[in-house]
């Protein structure tokens, strides 16, 4: 009977370590940052630009984002397809096309938020960037 209810409560912990992180290798995953998210910033890295987004992270550390920016009535939209890990309180983003990994620290606001803050941009210092994602509830 003991036996039991020390499975149960191990068994717990166990889960709910798993939910909160996995690994992979040597890389993490925060599993609260994987899922659909949005975000937007006007002229945070280029003046005159208003630049939006939607990203997916899946939990096999890959995502797609698609940018809609927009610049002297201008509109562009591409996507980027690369890898994206965690790792002691930092969010790694390595893009498929430039081959430079961006650096971030980020804070989980709530579930909803996620607060980026640049260290590391396209292989440059930088710690001036800052912008959130938004969760999108998907049914």
């Amino acid at each position: 009977m003991k036996k039991a209810f020390f499975i149960v409560p191990v068994s717990l912990l166990i889960l709910s370590f798993s939910i909160f992180s996995f690994t992979r290798g040597d890389k993490q995953f925060d599993s609260k940052l994987v899922g659909i998210w949005k975000g937007f910033e006007v002229e945070k890295q280029i003046e005159g630009v208003e630049k939006h987004w939607i990203q997916q992270r899946f939990k096999n550390g890959t995502y797609v984002i698609m940018f809609t920016s927009k610049q002297d009535c201008e509109i562009e939209t591409f996507t980027e397809k690369g890898k994206w890990w965690t790792k002691d309180g930092k969010f790694y983003e390595l893009s498929d096309a430039s081959k430079n990994i961006d650096i971030y620290n980020y804070e989980v606001k709530n579930p909803q938020v996620v607060e980026f803050k640049s260290i590391q941009l396209s292989g440059e210092k930088n710690d001036t960037y800052i912008f959130s994602d938004y969760r999108i509830e998907v049914d």
